[in-house]
């Protein structure tokens, strides 16, 4: 039954479940995000201008970063669902304590990171480990930084639907990432030219800038009464929470990414260099519009939180909808967005070494057909993702990305690759194939409308 309060809650000014709500929720989460795809697409782009062995350490050391990222970043940010039930539920005075519980676990990953860092040789194929590893060192040092700033604090915000500072935060910590990556790694001013290492290093500052950013726009006065923000009170009921909803999930993260990982590796230790070129520079292109996919995977997932905590469930149905719908029309963007620059781009990122070379061109173009196919349902996914961990269902999440993942993308790309010599763009045919049979499966379960239920 609903009480009154539920009634009465409306989380934007806009009519709940509609498009022009889910966009307020999403366009400041999508520029943010970009801001985050920039950052990956600069270091890449600058490291290219350098030397192409830096941009191909670079591209096959990132995946390691994100695969702890993510992972760790799965258990920190669950808190916007946290938060989110918590403000739909008006229960306004355990917001501050939780967000000071998720930060407290977020330089806490530093246990993890240290052993990690210090033997991140062990994880990079030999052919990039000489370049790869002090960039997989240096990026993972700062990584609790960004747990605590864009996951812990980010919660704060995004879970109450309070959106609109986050892309001022992440789009100045973009620009100043940008500049710093360029000037330490092509040198200037009284700093040498440091190559891969330099960008790494622009990276870590511009980690700590924002996480600064994000804790002094937290602690402002008017949040202290309202939501409790003075007060740190442990509650063992927060963490079993986390966990549940956060390690389903960040063991996903950490078994498809470390997959990706080693997609990464076993393609530099086999593939000729026009064809590891060609899946780095379309890998980069698709990661860039990322933004999309992330954006409209966490707005999903707190309006779904907060009408589950207002006690308002039939109105999730509409917010999947108008997901589905955003997802078409930015999938019609994405397709405009290749046919007008995937050329040039492709010229600019394979540098002066393949400018020429008609065998990485064409390469290039199969992996980009395939990407575009891989955003479509990526962001399908991820507009799950975020309706399943609202309604604290992400064991569904871990069972799925797992065995689909290694079953039907990983390994038979390896025995395909390797015995049959095959083109190496199943790998992208097969991220497509699993998506689709994870996205049929979830269909026939949303259908049976059990998740109305409680």
């Amino acid at each position: 039954m609903k009480t009154a309060s539920s009634e009465s809650f409306c989380l934007t000014r806009y009519k709940p479940g509609s498009l022009r709500e889910l966009w307020t929720i999403v366009w400041p989460l999508m520029l943010s995000g970009m801001s985050g795809t920039v950052m990956v697409f600069t270091d890449r782009a600058i490291l290219a201008g350098y030397s192409s062995e830096a941009f191909n350490a670079c591209s096959a050391a990132q995946p390691w970063f994100w695969t702890f990222d993510g992972a760790l970043m799965a258990l920190i940010a669950c808190a916007e669902v946290i938060i989110g039930r918590l403000n739909g539920a008006q229960r306004y005075k355990e917001i501050g304590p939780a967000v000071w519980q998720m930060l407290t676990l977020a330089f806490a990953t530093y246990i993890i990171l240290i052993p990690v860092a210090l033997n991140a040789r062990y994880l990079l194929a030999e052919p990039i480990e000489e370049l790869g590893e002090p960039y997989l060192r240096l990026s993972l040092l700062t990584l609790p930084f960004e747990l605590a700033g864009c996951g812990a604090v980010g919660a704060f915000f995004i879970g109450r639907g309070d959106t609109g500072k986050i892309p001022f935060i992440v789009v100045t910590s973009c620009i100043l990432n940008v500049v710093l990556d360029y000037w330490f790694v092509f040198g200037g001013l009284g700093v040498p030219s440091l190559g891969i290492i330099g960008a790494a290093l622009g990276t870590n500052i511009s980690s700590v800038f924002s996480f600064t950013v994000f804790l002094v726009l937290f602690l402002r006065r008017k949040y202290r009464d309202c939501y409790a923000i003075h007060t740190y009170r442990w509650s063992w009921d927060v963490v079993r929470q986390s966990l549940k909803i956060g390690l389903p999930n960040s063991i996903a993260y950490a078994c498809s990414n470390s997959g990706w990982a080693l997609v990464y590796q076993f393609f530099a230790l086999k593939l000729i260099p026009e064809h590891y070129k060609a899946y780095c520079v379309a890998f980069s292109i698709y990661n860039f519009m990322f933004f999309v996919t992330d954006g409209i995977g966490k707005a999903t997932g707190t309006l779904c939180a907060n009408f589950i905590g207002a006690n308002r469930r039939p109105f999730i149905a509409s917010v999947l909808r108008q997901g589905v719908r955003l997802i078409g029309m930015f999938g019609v963007g994405f397709l405009v967005f290749l046919l007008l620059f995937a050329h040039p781009l492709t010229r600019f990122l394979g540098s002066k070494e393949f400018a020429n070379n008609a065998v990485f061109f064409d390469q290039t173009n199969r992996f980009l057909v395939w990407y575009w196919g891989v955003f479509i349902c990526d962001a399908l996914r991820f507009c799950v993702q975020g309706f399943l961990f609202a309604l604290l269902k992400a064991k569904v999440i871990l069972v799925a990305n797992v065995l689909l993942y290694w079953g039907v993308c990983l390994i038979p790309t390896y025995l395909t690759i390797t015995y049959l010599h095959w083109n190496p763009v199943i790998y992208a045919q097969m991220l497509v194939l699993n998506q689709v049979i994870a996205l049929v499966g979830f269909y026939v379960w949303y259908k049976r409308g059990t998740w109305k239920q409680g």
